[in-house]
């Protein structure tokens, strides 16, 4: 698994510093740093870590205490208090935002560790929580929430659903692991930044966003951050997305994602409008995604009426890997981690190459895999392929801060081209040759019946 993500809320650029100095050294990724109250919300709000470590006295129109109940509201995220004063009265003040851990100053490094990774146990458990506290569909035929006509059973007897044209259509997520909801989003926006038409990414608690972050910037995608019980400004970006201009319609691409709890009522009238602009002639596709423990099947399925293309994600050990630029770009496929591992593991070369497309160091190609995959490859694996690609030419390297990034020379980008051919064309044999001995084998089963 990726390690987790820490925003440090200090004051005193010393001791920031050496909190993000002490996090890197226990494997942690110290996403950013703020001093006061209000630039901790801004930035926990903008970069969604996994943690928070809170000092109780900063600056700002809130103070640590303020900062912490803000984000454990919106965004919820765990908050852990960091601080001198260990007095009574200063815990009694802090127990209103509820926090998940409680460090004093002088920081050790020992206990900062067990706070962190009591606070990620809790917090995983309080989502496993939420899915198994799902009520049972009710018993009945196809027209009952509980079948959905055949689509589903329930909720916690699903492993995944795959469906056609992906990309082309409306699809409901419904989906209890946000990394495997971010990596589908992910996926989706990326392709649709190739194609012509606007990116509307509307989302209450995400990471996605965190790799599109200069195509924000450039407006290329448009963001509506989706207040608690509020969807009046989802409603109004919508009217604006799928009035096309004079020159003609043109494709529009969403991603919606209700991570947070909503009126069932107000979430149907939002697919109402997606769906009539649709039957009107828009070309729209995209991701309606639902968090399961959010939602009650009822929801579901008058969902399900209107958006048949539904894909649902709800074990934990399941992999969602959207195809990409060397497949077609037809399903979606659900595989068992333990097949992910193994195959991921046995033809690593491929997957680092793939990675090499731009500069990237070696640290975030570890990265990468464990985002892609699930899975943690040893460093010394990677930076072997890394250095033998370097010593034969293939690969330059440039430093950038305390980054080393490695980047292809031109005779690197020719070789990595043809290695991908290479696996690429192998991969497919062995596909083609396994689909034909399939056919054999059906043909000579039907032959004995």
């Amino acid at each position: 698994m990726e390690s987790a993500t820490v925003l440090v809320v200090e004051d005193e650029a010393v001791i920031s510093l050496d909190i993000v100095k002490t996090l890197r050294s226990m494997d942690y990724q110290p996403l950013c740093t703020a001093c006061n109250g209000d630039e901790a919300v801004a930035k926990a709000r903008e970069f969604l870590p996994d943690v928070v470590l809170m000092d109780i006295g900063i600056p700002g129109t809130v103070d640590g205490v303020g900062a912490a109940e803000i984000i454990r509201d919106e965004l919820e995220i765990p908050v852990i208090f960091v601080t001198a004063y260990g007095d009574d009265a200063a815990i009694e003040r802090a127990k209103r935002a509820d926090p998940y851990g409680y460090v004093l100053k002088p920081i050790r490094e020992r206990e900062l560790k067990i706070a962190i990774d009591l606070a990620l146990s809790r917090k995983s458990n309080e989502m496993q929580g939420r899915l198994k506290g799902m009520p049972a569909p009710p018993a009945g035929g196809g027209d009952t929430p509980g079948e959905a006509n055949g689509r589903y059973t329930s909720l916690s007897d699903i492993r995944a659903l795959s469906l056609k044209g992906f990309f082309a259509d409306i699809v409901l997520l419904l989906y209890s692991n946000t990394e495997v909801k971010d990596q589908v989003i992910t996926s989706f926006i990326e392709r649709s930044l190739n194609a012509r038409g606007d990116v509307l990414f509307a989302y209450s608690l995400s990471r996605a966003h965190r790799s599109f972050l200069h195509e924000i910037q450039m407006g290329k995608i448009r963001i509506c951050r989706l207040k608690s019980g509020d969807l009046s400004a989802l409603k109004e970006a919508l009217s604006g997305c799928f009035n096309p201009d004079s020159a003609g319609p043109v494709p529009h691409r969403i991603v919606i994602d209700f991570s947070r709890r909503f009126d069932p009522g107000d979430i149907e009238a939002i697919v109402d409008q997606v769906v009539a602009s649709r039957h009107a002639g828009v070309p729209v596709s995209g991701i309606i995604a639902l968090a399961v423990g959010t939602c009650d099947e009822t929801l579901v399925h008058a969902l399900s009426q209107k958006i048949p293309n539904m894909v649902v994600a709800t074990s934990r050990g399941t992999l969602i890997s959207s195809a990409d630029q060397s497949f077609p770009l037809e399903s979606l496929s659900f595989l068992p981690q333990s097949v992910v591992d193994e195959t991921v593991k046995k033809v690593l070369e491929p997957v680092v190459l793939s990675l090499l497309e731009k500069p990237i160091s070696g640290h975030d190609i570890l990265l990468e895999i464990r985002g892609r995959y699930n899975i943690a490859v040893p460093k010394a694996r990677i930076y072997m392929q890394l250095y033998a690609l370097q010593k034969k030419g293939y690969l330059s390297v440039k430093t950038v801060g305390k980054s080393k990034l490695y980047v292809p020379t031109e005779s690197g980008k020719k070789y990595i081209r043809q290695k991908l051919d290479e696996f690429r064309s192998t991969f497919h044999h062995i596909l083609a040759e396994m689909a034909e001995k399939n056919t054999g084998n059906n043909s000579t089963w039907e032959k004995r019946e």
